[in-house]
């Protein structure tokens, strides 16, 4: 076994399923690595034997290796075309690119288009941002070393302006019939951070449900993708717990880690958190998700929490609900069929769409019915 796998094909139960006229033996697996994405994957499998489960799970983890490369806005790679590469080709004419990554920026820059806040032309702005915290951030959702005696501190407004010239919607150029791209300005850059995972997440999932998975569950930092049921007799749905901010910062050591939990199968539960990803300058929290209208993180939320079958689109919408106010964010919920939310407000109360509230244990679910 590869070292990546530590974890994985860890048997947690023996069940018994019918199916073809013979009882299926199904066993419960489970995966985790930590080189993809800068988060932690984890992966629940049900398969009929250790040499099956191997086998998806050898699957995930290259897949997500592959994609990683793929998206990686900051690293170069000898057998892969990166983010990165196409983003030091700014200015200098149409680029070609790998179908998958093509396909990311062309859905990012359409739902930009259609709901607007997430632009993945930031890239100039989130580059500074990136480089403030670099050595500082911390978060559930972080991979990375802290360098101790380094002094933290905030961007200046004027450098933040100057790269915002730079993050125009319409400085990226797309040729469909050449799978190319072009960023037209020299010092323009593409930023799919608030995207990627979610994409990369959903690709996995029904690449998983081709080679014959039913049931299965994939964890990557706030994105969460569930295929199918659980088997076991003793439940009907899966259960996701909705993190409390405050427990997960640390910042209030009394706080329960769980704010509520879902009930739910079959769909993406993604979340987008200020405790996910953030650094501390004078005592106050600065987290990587940022309003393109004050350029500065946003600050209507803790915590929003985005329900729809596409994990690709939750991460999206998960982003852009937790940039708006909360009546603009509910709102654009509430216009798109098929899609949930629940909010973490700034004071510590919660509110979520009426189609949530029959999956919420604080409104009566359980994993063996909805309230």
């Amino acid at each position: 076994m590869k070292r990546y796998l530590t974890g994985i094909f860890l048997l947690l139960g023996l069940l018994f399923l019918a199916g073809c006229g013979r009882e299926v033996q199904m066993e419960r697996f489970e995966q985790t690595f930590f080189d993809t994405f800068d988060t932690v994957v984890r992966v629940i499998y049900y398969a009929e034997s250790e040499e099956k489960a191997e086998e998806y799970g050898a699957h995930v983890h290259s897949r997500f290796l592959e994609l990683h490369k793929k998206f990686d806005g900051y690293h170069t790679y000898e057998d892969q075309m990166s983010l990165m590469e196409v983003n030091q080709l700014a200015g200098q004419g149409k680029v070609a690119l790998d179908p998958e990554l093509y396909d990311l920026i062309e859905l990012s820059l359409e739902r930009y288009d259609n709901y607007g806040v997430t632009n993945i032309a930031i890239g100039p702005v989130t580059d500074v941002w990136h480089e403030y915290r670099d050595g500082h951030v911390v978060g559930l959702d972080v991979q990375e070393e802290v360098q101790e005696g380094k002094v933290a501190e905030l961007p200046p407004m004027e450098l933040l302006e100057e790269a915002a010239k730079h993050s125009l919607r319409e400085n990226i150029v797309l040729y469909p019939e050449e799978h190319a791209v072009e960023i037209k300005d020299p010092l323009g850059k593409i930023d799919l951070g608030a995207v990627a995972k979610g994409y990369a997440t959903e690709l996995v999932a029904k690449e998983l449900e081709e080679m014959g998975v039913t049931a299965a569950l994939i964890s990557a930092g706030g994105n969460v993708r569930i295929i199918g049921t659980p088997p076991e007799a003793d439940r009907k749905y899966f259960g996701i717990g909705l993190q409390d901010p405050d427990a997960a910062t640390g910042l209030e050591p009394e706080a329960e880690n769980m704010i509520d939990q879902l009930y739910i199968n079959d769909t993406s539960v993604v979340t987008s958190g200020d405790y996910q990803r953030f650094y501390v300058v004078d005592g106050k929290l600065y987290h990587h998700l940022i309003d393109p209208m004050t350029l500065f993180p946003a600050d209507h939320f803790r915590a929003v929490t985005i329900v729809t079958e596409d994990s690709g689109l939750a991460d999206f919408l998960s982003t852009t609900a937790f940039c708006l106010p909360y009546e603009e964010s509910r709102a654009l919920v509430e216009s798109l069929d098929g899609v949930e939310a629940y909010w973490i407000h700034r004071d510590g109360s919660v509110t979520f769409t009426e189609g949530l509230s029959k999956n919420l244990k604080s409104q009566g679910a359980t994993n063996q019915e909805a309230a």
